[in-house]
C-alpha cells in the first residue's frame, strides 16, 4: 500500500477526512486526563511517521469504525507500555539471544518491485523451543520497528517472504505464529503489504488450514503461495534477492557492533542531562502538536501550521533518538542512515572538552 492509494493520506474523500478529524477528536478527549506516560509513548509512536498516517492505519484496519479504531489504538499504546517498548529499542540486539540473531531466521533485503522493504523469513531456522520465547518475541518486535524505519514515502507497508524450504513439524510453532498475527493485525495494522509463501511442502497444508482461520480476510488476500523461484520474480527482481533464492545478493551475515560503536553509545547513554533535555523538548513538541491539532479539528488552524508542528515533533524525536535507542545491523550495513548518533556523540565530546579546558 502507498500513500496514493484510496483511504491513504493523499487520497482521502470528504467522508474519510471527516472520519480522521473525528478520530482525532475522540482521541484527544480520551488522553486529556491521562498521565504523562501514555502521552510520552504516544509521541514516541509518532516519531517515525506522520501521525495522520498512523491513525489512518487503524481506521482502515477497522473498516472506518471510529470507535473500534480508537479502542484498538489505545490498546496498542497500552501494549507498548506493557512490553516496555522503550527498553526493546534502547537495548536492541543486546537483549536478544546472540545465536538467534546469527541464525538468520529473519532479516531485511532491499525492496520489491513496488518499493516495499522485503523481510525474508527462513522458517527452517526457527526451531520451536530452541530459544526463550521472550527473546524470539523481542526479535520479532524489533524487526517490526526496523521495518518502520526502512519505509520510504509513499510506501507504508513491507513484503514478507516466508521461505518454507526444509520445513518440518519441529519448525511449526503455533504459539509464535499467533503472536506474529496479533502484532500484524492489532498493533501494527496495515503494515503487511504482501506475504509470499515459498516452497511450502504438502505437510504444511493442514497447518495453513488452521493458521488461515486466525487471519482477517483482508490479510488473507495479501498472502500468495509461490510454487517456484521463477514466479517470485513477478514480485521481486533478481538483484533484490539472496543467492539462496537465485538472486544476486550475498547471504545474510550479521554485522556485530565494534568497540568504537559501543563506546559511542555508552557515552551518549551516560549523558543524563542531554537525555533529560531531549525528552522534555520532545514532550513539549508533542503537546504543541496536540494543541494545534485540536484547533485544526475546529478549523481554527491551517494545514501549514499543523505541518510545521509535525516537523518540529519529528525534529525533536530525531534529537532524542540516540538517547533512547541503539544502532542495529541495518545501520552497519547501510540500510538505515541516521547521522544524528555521530552528531550527538561529537557534541557531547566537544562539550566535555570545553568543560575540561574551562576548569
Amino acid at each position: 500500500m502507498t500513500a496514493n492509494d484510496s483511504g491513504h493520506i493523499n487520497n482521502l474523500n470528504e467522508n474519510q477526512k471527516e472520519n480522521l478529524k473525528e478520530f482525532w477528536k475522540i482521541l484527544l478527549e480520551y488522553i486529556e486526563n491521562e498521565d504523562d506516560q501514555l502521552k510520552k509513548i504516544l509521541f514516541l509512536l509518532f516519531g517515525l511517521d506522520n501521525p495522520d498516517v498512523i491513525l489512518l492505519r487503524f481506521l482502515r484496519a477497522r473498516k472506518w469504525d471510529i470507535h473500534a479504531a480508537l479502542e484498538q489504538f489505545i490498546q496498542t499504546i497500552q501494549w507498548r507500555i506493557e512490553v516496555n517498548i522503550e527498553d526493546i529499542l534502547l537495548y536492541g540486539e543486546n537483549h536478544i539471544e546472540f545465536e538467534e540473531i546469527l541464525s538468520g531466521k529473519t532479516f531485511f533485503i532491499c525492496s520489491d518491485k513496488f518499493g516495499r522493504p522485503i523481510n525474508y523469513v527462513s522458517v527452517k531456522d526457527h526451531i520451536k523451543g530452541q530459544f526463550p520465547s521472550e527473546s524470539t518475541e523481542k526479535l520479532t518486535i524489533l524487526t517490526m520497528e526496523t521495518g518502520r524505519k526502512l519505509l520510504k514515502y509513499p510506501n507504508e507497508s513491507v513484503t514478507v517472504i516466508f521461505d518454507m524450504d526444509g520445513f518440518s513439524m519441529k519448525n511449526m510453532d503455533y504459539h509464535h505464529v499467533k503472536f506474529l498475527i496479533n502484532l500484524l493485525q492489532n498493533y501494527y495494522p496495515e503494515s503487511l503489504g504482501l506475504g509470499l509463501v515459498l516452497n511450502a511442502p504438502w505437510i504444511f497444508n493442514s497447518c495453513w488450514y488452521l493458521i488461515k482461520s486466525w487471519l482477517d480476510p483482508v490479510v488473507q488476500q495479501k498472502i500468495h503461495f509461490i510454487k517456484n523461484l521463477q514466479d517470485l520474480n513477478q514480485f521481486i527482481d533478481r538483484n533484490s534477492l539472496p543467492k539462496r533464492l537465485n538472486g544476486d545478493l550475498p547471504e545474510f551475515q550479521y554485522i556485530p557492533p565494534n568497540e568504537q560503536e559501543k563506546q559511542m553509545l555508552a557515552i551518549i547513554h551516560q549523558d543524563s542531562c542531554g537525555k533529560l533535555k531531549a525528552k522534555e523538548d520532545h514532550y513539549q513538541s508533542g503537546l504543541k502538536y496536540l494543541e494545534i491539532t485540536s484547533k485544526w479539528i475546529e478549523n481554527k488552524s491551517n494545514d501549514n501550521e499543523r505541518k510545521q508542528s509535525e516537523e518540529e515533533l519529528r525534529s525533536s524525536y530525531e534529537k532524542l533518538l540516540p538517547y533512547i535507542s541503539s544502532l542495529t545491523h541495518y545501520h552497519r550495513n547501510g540500510y538505515i542512515n541516521e547521522p544524528i548518533y555521530n552528531q550527538t556523540y561529537e557534541f557531547i565530546q566537544k562539550t566535555n572538552q570545553e568543560k575540561t579546558t574551562f576548569f
